[in-house]
């Protein structure tokens, strides 16, 4: 290394010593983080030194029980340092880049403010750095409230989009992009990477696609998959096999663009079904869509996103098909609309919207004769 080198890895390590006590002052706001994102990610050396001052800070310990101990054996061996409490990695780190090299002594004030913070803190900053734990194959869980709804970018640069009351949890390693959707409904648009199938797991189905978008809800003992662009492959049960995404596999059923699948009680149906694009994702515009369905499961997908219910008794009203497009988040037009139907009485009960049978509700206050 010649004295250029020598000074850059210098200021290399100053400005990883500094970060090291940044974090440790408390959370980052928005544009240091993002800062931090773009030094992390400038060179691999980067890494090597932040990296270097976790493990020299497990060593410093030693130091206290052993007072002759000098700096340079503990700075040596916290390179040499291959603790579990270390997460490694410059396995991912680009071939070309220069092996650690020897911290030097001439920077006693970062050896002090590598000793503020724990090791445990290092590795939980380095998990979150790199796309909270998804580049270290830990996982990462999404979520959303009743009647809430979010959209995330993942660390491959695929797109989660969340409805609401559904919660997923994310892994990624080197071979594979894991989703496992635990309950809801979720719209993946995934960046294509031919050597690593994105899989979405949801109750007795599993999905794999390389690089395509399609919608995955799951409700009871059934989960719906519907392909908006490209094709996926969708599996009996939660694990696909190793040889998931290839054509010809009589197990499993490919789904292109357009098609739609329910798998129910973990048993594939014989062909896919052609989709109602509109319909499947109208939520991510935040509407309710519906062609020629039943009353009572347009009024489930209303009581989804509302705290205000509907609640329809009677067995005829809830098989009546009704059609149109709705806002999610405004009951009160969907009840306008249901009022507006011959025969339909609707009645606000604080936040129960009773939807009754006008006809029967008539006959049941007429005086009964004998």
């Amino acid at each position: 290394m010649n004295i250029t080198d020598d000074k850059s890895r210098v200021a290399i390590a100053d400005q990883a010593a500094a970060w090291f006590v940044t974090h440790r002052a408390g959370p980052l706001d928005e544009r240091q983080r993002t800062q931090f994102f773009v030094w992390l990610k400038a060179s691999p050396i980067h890494m090597e030194e932040y990296l270097s001052i976790a493990a020299l800070e497990s060593s410093l310990g030693a130091a206290t029980e052993d007072p002759e101990t000098s700096l340079e054996s503990l700075l040596e061996a916290a390179r040499r340092d291959t603790s579990a409490q270390v997460l490694d990695l410059r396995s991912g780190l680009a071939a070309s880049a220069r092996p650690p090299q020897r911290a030097r002594a001439s920077n006693p004030w970062w050896l002090g403010a590598a000793a503020l913070a724990g090791i445990g803190m290092v590795a939980a900053v380095l998990v979150w750095a790199f796309g909270e734990g998804q580049w270290l194959t830990l996982p990462k869980s999404y979520e959303t409230t009743h009647g809430g709804q979010g959209t995330w970018q993942l660390a491959d640069g695929s797109v989660l989009h969340l409805n609401t009351d559904s919660s997923v949890t994310v892994r990624f390693s080197d071979h594979e992009r894991l989703v496992t959707l635990r309950q809801g409904q979720a719209l993946f648009e995934v960046a294509h990477e031919a050597a690593r199938p994105f899989r979405v797991s949801a109750g007795d189905s599993s999905t794999v696609a390389v690089g395509t978008e399609f919608d995955v809800y799951r409700r009871g003992d059934a989960t719906q998959i519907t392909v908006v662009k490209g094709r996926v492959v969708v599996y009996p049960g939660a694990s696909a096999p190793a040889t998931a995404g290839m054509a010809g596999d009589e197990h499993s059923l490919s789904v292109s663009a357009g098609q739609q699948v329910t798998v129910r009680s973990g048993i594939l149906p014989a062909a896919p079904i052609n989709a109602d694009l509109r319909r499947a994702v109208a939520w991510l515009e935040r509407q309710i869509a519906f062609d020629q369905q039943p009353l009572d499961e347009v009024a489930e997908e209303f009581n989804r996103y509302n705290r205000i219910s509907f609640e329809i008794d009677d067995p005829r009203l809830r098989a009546l098909p009704v059609s149109g497009i709705f806002d999610a988040y405004d009951p009160a037009s969907f009840a306008a609309f249901l009022g507006s139907l011959d025969g339909v009485r609707v009645e606000r009960l604080g936040t129960l919207i009773r939807v009754t049978n006008a006809v029967a509700d008539q006959d049941s206050k007429r005086p009964q004769s004998h």
